[in-house]
């Protein structure tokens, strides 16, 4: 298996981190109620696709081209893979940011401590600048540590409710933002 895939593999962590957060926040919704709300239902369909679903589809493409198991869909399955990672762990921003928006509900609901929402998320997002943008140009990884550290200082103070709505709107401009990007990267190359 070529090097860099060992460190692809390493990028698993935020969406599983996500997936777990999706299965926590289920568990809350089913909690003291007699009858499971649809809700919940859907935050464990977005568990499983982020812990068994996106890491499968990895290591499936992972095996199939470095096996060349699939010797007539190469070009396909070696599509698929760039976009796994394109889309799945070079989005670990605005994964991170949905993480933060599902972690501050939890902990409204609960009244619990922010830092419980602020230590995951700086940890995650330094982790995802260096880690993805370790040889990047125009020192971005340092831009991206900056990024999250700016917006820890802003919402340090904020309500969890305001946190919460902040994060979900960042993850939806990510998403858009990264999509974009990704069909232009795909056009050029």
């Amino acid at each position: 298996m070529e090097s860099y895939r060992y460190q692809q593999l390493v990028y698993l962590i935020v969406p599983i981190l996500l997936g777990i957060e999706f299965f926590l926040c289920a568990k809350d919704e089913r909690k003291g109620k007699e009858t499971a709300p649809v809700g919940s239902y859907l935050l464990d369909i977005f568990g499983f696709i982020f812990v068994a679903l996106i890491p499968a589809m990895f290591f499936f493409t992972i095996w199939a081209v470095e096996y060349k198991a699939f010797p007539l869909q190469v070009n396909t399955l070696a599509r698929i893979d760039r976009y796994g990672v394109l889309f799945f762990f070079f989005g670990a921003w605005w994964q991170v940011y949905i993480f933060a928006a599902l972690r501050s509900r939890r902990i409204r609901l609960k009244n619990g401590s922010k830092w419980m929402l602020w230590i995951p998320y700086l940890l995650l997002g330094i982790f995802i600048s260096l880690l993805i943008l370790m040889v990047s140009p125009w020192n971005m990884k340092w831009i991206s540590v900056i990024w999250f550290l700016m917006l820890f200082a802003c919402m340090i103070k904020a309500s969890m409710k305001t946190v919460e709505k902040v994060f979900w709107i960042l993850a939806g401009i990510t998403f858009f933002v990264e999509n974009v990007l990704f069909i232009w990267l795909e056009s050029v190359v």
